[in-house]
């Protein structure tokens, strides 16, 4: 799964052409280091390779186009310097990046989302990136790169040790399908409980939004944070489906979105522009596991 917005590693590695490069010149490999001057040369070096990734998609790099890369540290400083910068319109998709020490990079999401879908997946697919640039610039010593993911609350949405296979990200887990439930039921969706307690339509409109449905179907609800960790709810992680089968969104009304700490349970509702045809069938899962559970929903 690729995360449509994610920062381009070869637009990023162009920007290090640019800046690092040396009198303008192209950068060339060399020879390799004779024993015991690997660390002295590698961290002074401007670096070389990088034209490798001109006009190349970081993920078609064929290993002979790794084996000519060598960064720098200040080449690595400077490619995670880049990651907090805004994109061509202006957009920051990370608050900081940077290294805690020659063995540890601290990434923070320009966001207080914390364990949102978005957050979770794109910190895996984000750190296979940045580590194969690790393992290429003169931080690295043979040992993999601990990368902290946090938001801007300091909540940590990832701690990542080890290489991991997006094979594994992409196809997911099969999960458990728990089942089709009614309004009133308490499900407990890998950790969160939830109890969908009743469901109406409202006549209250945001004069701001961009869609004009025909029913706006508000859902109450109680949340329970059953797992060792705070976790972070949003409403917009259900899928709402009306009777042809067709998805509804979203509707942008006071929703609840909020932190839970383990233990602690919140109340709030659900917003979404709907068909008015019912009834409606409410899905929601866990991404980590891939958990799911679905309501069916009549609406008088």
């Amino acid at each position: 799964m690729k995360m449509k917005w994610l920062v381009s590693l070869s637009c990023l590695m162009i920007i290090l052409l640019g800046a690092c490069g040396t009198d303008g010149k192209t950068a060339s490999k060399v020879e390799e280091p004779k024993p015991g001057e690997r660390q002295s040369s590698k961290e002074n070096e401007e670096g070389t390779g990088l034209e490798a990734f001109e006009d190349k998609n970081f993920e078609f790099l064929t290993a002979e186009d790794w084996e000519n890369i060598n960064l720098s540290k200040k080449q690595f400083d400077l490619f995670l310097k880049d990651l907090s910068e805004g994109d061509e319109n202006g957009e920051m998709v990370f608050n900081k990046a940077e290294m805690v020490n020659d063995s540890t990079i601290e990434i923070i999401f320009n966001n207080s989302d914390g364990d949102a879908l978005v957050n979770t997946f794109t910190a895996p697919i984000l750190d296979a990136s940045i580590r194969e640039l690790y393992k290429h610039s003169a931080y690295f010593k043979n040992e993999e790169p601990t990368i902290i993911y946090s938001d801007l609350t300091g909540f940590e949405i990832a701690k990542i040790t080890e290489q991991i296979d997006l094979d594994d990200i992409e196809e997911g887990d099969s999960g458990e399908d728990l089942g089709t439930f009614q309004l009133g039921d308490k499900i407990d969706v890998a950790g969160t409980i939830i109890t969908l307690k009743e469901a109406k339509y409202t006549d209250e409109r945001n004069e701001y939004a961009d869609e004009d449905p025909k029913e706006v179907l508000v859902i109450d609800m109680d949340i329970q944070n059953a797992t060792d960790e705070e976790i972070y709810f949003d409403t917009y992680d259900f899928e709402v489906y009306d009777a042809d089968g067709t998805k509804m969104s979203s509707y942008p009304i006071d929703s609840l979105s909020d932190t839970l700490q383990p233990g602690k349970n919140i109340s709030g509702y659900g917003a979404y522009g709907v068909s008015g045809k019912g009834p409606y069938e409410v899905y929601y899962k866990d991404f980590m596991t891939n958990t799911k559970a679905m309501w069916k929903i009549e609406v008088k």
